[in-house]
């Protein structure tokens, strides 16, 4: 029984990264309401006090030692595994909310779901080996840019990539400056740069380079 919830704990624990960080609220929850549960049907009065007869020799009178058991255990072993994963889930909700607080810090939650990027702003986009750079235009504030944009990933990533977001994101991507004037979008894997990429000439068709 140990085994199968430890089991059981792990893959919810590996599972957290593809929820939101409400979604993993609202999973907290629930562990919880289950804790409850489990915990109603522990009753510590069952608890139990027996003695096995030897089995070596039938007519040995011999007896092991008494040991005591509680057949409502399971219970409660049950309830603590529930909430292992009510906080393994409320662990990952306050990670994802303190990264998008972290990249958000100087923008007003208002602000946290607009995608800050205009075509206009852009002179070029670069094909890489992970992606794509966009390469801005002169008089563009890049780090303000970079800003945004890494606030509104950090957006995006907490909430699931299911509210308004900017058509350029996508689960894997990671962005970040380069040099004066450009701003690197990366894929955690080749296809997700190839969607990337896939993205870019779609948006800024008029200024893809490969």
């Amino acid at each position: 029984m140990r085994l199968l919830l430890t089991a059981l704990l792990f893959a919810s624990a590996c599972a957290h990264n593809d929820l939101t960080a409400a979604e993993n609220r609202n999973e907290a929850e629930i562990h919880r309401a289950r804790a409850l549960e489990e915990r109603k049907q522990f009753d510590p009065n069952q608890t139990q006090t027996s003695a096995r007869q030897s089995s070596l020799n039938p007519n040995d009178q011999l007896m092991v030692p008494e040991f005591t058991y509680n057949p409502t255990e399971s219970h409660q072993v049950a309830a603590d595994a529930e909430l292992r994963a009510a906080s393994e889930h409320l662990r990952a909700a306050k990670r994802l909310e303190s990264f998008e607080d972290a990249a958000c810090r100087d923008l007003p939650a208002g602000e946290r779901a607009s995608c800050p990027l205009l075509g206009s702003s852009v002179s070029q986009v670069r094909h890489t080996a992970s992606g794509f750079q966009l390469v801005m235009k002169a008089g563009v504030e890049v780090g303000d840019v970079n800003r945004r944009l890494s606030c509104h990933l950090a957006y995006a990533r907490a909430t699931g990539f299911d509210r308004p977001s900017c058509p350029l994101f996508v689960k894997g991507t990671t962005i970040h400056r380069v040099g004066d004037d450009s701003i690197a979008f990366d894929g955690d894997t080749q296809a997700i740069a190839v969607e990337l990429q896939a993205q870019a000439d779609k948006i800024f068709a008029r200024t893809a380079q490969r």
